[in-house]
């Protein structure tokens, strides 16, 4: 029990008392409240890398992935908005066909406010600024459910297709410029945690081995000091370095075996490097008589080796899916499950990808489903 009141000799006491106060809060002046803390939310785990795959603190994260272009060229907006169909009715079909993720090629142009995007995409109900437009695209995806990998695709968006760079700065970008940049894209893994990784550089086929991993691991510091949360993606070179033999496609090329880009790092790295066969670049093995019987030592030579050592993925594949290309799928698809690689992110959702063409057809809308069917033997081990 309590008792909702004083006896006379309580309330006089309780009078002295506040005279008391008064006097010792005229002779110092008022006193300084500090307010009590925030309650901080919780912080949610961190994504985790492994030789067995991706984790959010102990949960498995399938990345089953698709790529979408266009926010790295001169449009800085997703392709296909022309047609009328907004981002969400995209995002919404890639996740009926059973795709959890996504990767994002971007250029510094879309990092920061103050360029435009293109008409089309404005039509389309998306942002005018390419900033608030990727925002805009993250948001979206978040709502859709599905998990974003950030590419660092080129530093200028003038050069696409053949002419990307093959490093991550240079024309006047600098060094300080792409790590600054690693920096904004890794704020936004923090305002929008369905992003799990930031890929450093797009193909980066001009540099060598060891100049590329020394690179890869200030990109890795520049991105972990801004979200010790988020994933760091690595991709293979080009022929600078020694390619096993066998002439590696750009990104493909891990062949050097001192290949860990930091040790002390190791749940933080994602290696990610990109496949492609003969609808892409006619290499000379695909003209072998045993072709495609030859490609898994070859697979194995530039990558493959690393499977079950290191968290590995593919980071692009993908063709036309036709004549010899189609068997050179239907052989890596084969490979990737005989190898337990379970990442990956086809090449792509655009139709008007020159060398490959895309999960859609030329309406934007239709699905190419000897494609699809493809996919799906990877989407969790179905046939």
């Amino acid at each position: 029990m309590y008792r909702s009141f004083l006896s006379p000799t309580e309330g006089l006491w309780l009078l002295l008392g506040l005279l008391l106060s008064l006097l010792v809060r005229c002779a110092v002046g008022p006193r300084t409240v500090t307010p009590s803390p925030t309650p901080l939310a919780p912080a949610l785990p961190p994504y985790r890398a492994t030789p067995q795959g991706v984790f959010l603190g102990d949960e498995p994260v399938p990345l089953y992935g698709i790529n979408w272009f266009g926010l790295e060229t001169a449009d800085r907006a997703p392709h296909g908005l022309w047609t009328g169909r907004t981002v969400a009715d995209f995002l919404a079909q890639m996740r009926e066909l059973g795709f959890t993720a996504l990767r994002l090629p971007l250029s510094p142009q879309v990092l920061v406010p103050g360029y435009p995007t293109a008409s089309w995409a404005r039509s389309a109900g998306y942002p005018a600024d390419a900033h608030e437009g990727l925002r805009y695209f993250l948001d979206e995806a978040q709502k859709a459910g599905l998990y974003v990998l950030l590419d660092f695709h080129t530093y200028d968006p003038n050069l696409i297709g053949g002419a990307l760079p093959g490093r991550p700065f240079g024309d006047g970008y600098t060094r300080a410029d792409w790590l600054a940049d690693l920096r904004r894209m890794a704020e936004l893994s923090l305002e929008f945690p369905n992003v799990f990784g930031i890929d450093l550089c797009n193909e980066p086929h001009a540099l060598t081995w060891r100049q590329w991993k020394g690179l890869a691991r200030e990109g890795a510091e520049a991105v972990l000091s801004v979200n010790p949360a988020v994933l760091v993606i690595v991709e293979g070179v080009g022929n600078a370095s020694s390619n096993g033999g066998w002439p590696a496609f750009w990104g493909e090329n891990m062949a050097d075996r001192d290949v860990e880009v930091a040790p002390e790092l190791s749940e933080r790295i994602l290696y990610l490097p990109h496949a492609y066969g003969p609808s892409v670049y006619r290499q000379p093995y695909f003209d072998a008589p045993d072709f495609p019987a030859n490609m898994p030592a070859i697979w194995e030579s530039h990558f493959g080796w690393m499977a079950g050592k290191y968290p590995l993925g593919i980071g692009e594949f993908g063709g036309r899916y036709e004549g010899d290309d189609r068997v050179w799928q239907d052989a890596f698809a084969d490979y990737l499950r005989a190898k337990g690689i379970r990442i990956w992110f086809y090449w792509s959702l655009n139709p008007n990808s020159g060398d490959t063409g895309g999960i859609l057809l030329d309406d934007w809308k239709t699905v190419h489903e000897g494609k699809m069917a493809l996919l799906r033997r990877l989407m969790g081990g179905k046939e």
